[in-house]
């Protein structure tokens, strides 16, 4: 029989190199009571820790105006969290802060879709869309 909880260990271990902190935009603004204005919440940090980064390239078929089919290939990206992480929610932002590979380091994602869900859950799998880099 397999032990979901053993496969969840090894993933984590060889699946998720990497370190991500998650954040989602604050509610409503807030007062700034040295200017007296209304401005953004603070983003809450939904998750910090593990976290395995995989490009993933989706080829799209669209018509165009002219009525012929164009092909366009789409850079995106899966996010490979531990299975107890809350779940992530369209836009959420996920920061690289720590990875094997040097230039994803600083790197900023957008959640683009809810996670995947199984019958066996080891893994969380979440879709992304590259935002920024930032200045190294």
């Amino acid at each position: 029989m397999l032990n979901a909880h053993g496969i969840a260990r090894f993933a984590e271990q060889h699946m998720m190199p990497d370190k991500v902190r998650v954040t989602r935009a604050g509610g409503e603004e807030v007062l700034n009571p040295a200017t007296g204005e209304l401005v953004p919440a603070a983003p809450l940090v939904v998750y910090t820790g593990k976290a395995g980064l995989y490009p993933q390239q989706e080829k799209i078929r669209s018509r165009g105006r002219d009525g012929a089919w164009a092909e366009e290939i789409r850079a995106g990206y899966r996010l490979l969290l531990p299975v107890e992480v809350a779940e992530l929610e369209d836009h959420d932002e996920v920061l690289v802060e720590e990875a094997r590979d040097a230039q994803a380091v600083g790197r900023t994602y957008e959640v683009t879709t809810l996670g995947e869900v199984s019958s066996f859950p080891v893994l969380r799998t979440v879709w992304l869309e590259q935002r920024d880099r930032s200045a190294s």
